[in-house]
């Protein structure tokens, strides 16, 4: 059995789009999934997937999230490999506990165009840093995050795919939850 992580976009955030965890762990039982583990409550979830490829996955949760709750929520996929890749790919030399609070990873739907990377450059050295690896964006903030001036750029729209944010500290705990079993 593949297990996965799934990465639910926009839903309990500024009291939108409000999804009970328990709830969602039932849905995605009813779909067939096994081993389903919930994590905080921003839509992070660790499952095993059975013989789905993650294109499968994906779909099957967007719609059950649609036919359940009622409305749309994208979802992003990653195996429990891609998610230990994004943890050993770290771009940033972090020593310090306060550092590893300000890294965030973007995970995104797809890899991003030549074009887009290059529309992304102006911001990768200000007082922010980011950087792009395979479908994977590392922000290391300088400050708060709702402080930065890079948390009021509109990336997506630069990068023309859609992305869901986690801080460093979630990554770090759905790896441990898909290593578990």
């Amino acid at each position: 059995m593949g297990k996965y992580i799934a990465l639910i976009r926009g839903i309990n955030v500024g009291g939108n789009k409000i999804v009970k965890m328990q709830d969602l762990k039932t849905m995605l039982q009813s779909l067939g999934f096994q081993n389903v583990k919930t994590y905080i409550q921003s839509g992070n979830i660790v499952l095993d997937g059975g013989d789905a490829d993650a294109e499968a996955i994906r779909g099957s949760i967007e719609k059950g999230i649609s036919d359940t709750f009622g409305f749309d929520a994208s979802v992003i996929i990653r195996t429990e490999e891609e998610v230990k890749s994004v943890i050993a790919n770290n771009p940033f030399e972090l020593t310090e506990p306060e550092e590893f609070k300000r890294l965030y990873v973007l995970f995104l739907a797809g890899e991003l165009t030549e074009e887009a990377l290059a529309r992304l450059g102006p911001y990768e050295d200000g007082e922010d840093k980011l950087r792009v690896i395979g479908k994977e964006m590392y922000i290391l903030y300088s400050t708060k995050v709702s402080d930065s001036p890079l948390f009021k750029v509109p990336l997506e729209k630069i990068m023309g795919v859609s992305a869901t944010s986690r801080n460093w500290n979630t990554v770090s705990k759905l790896a441990v939850m898909a290593a578990e079993g």
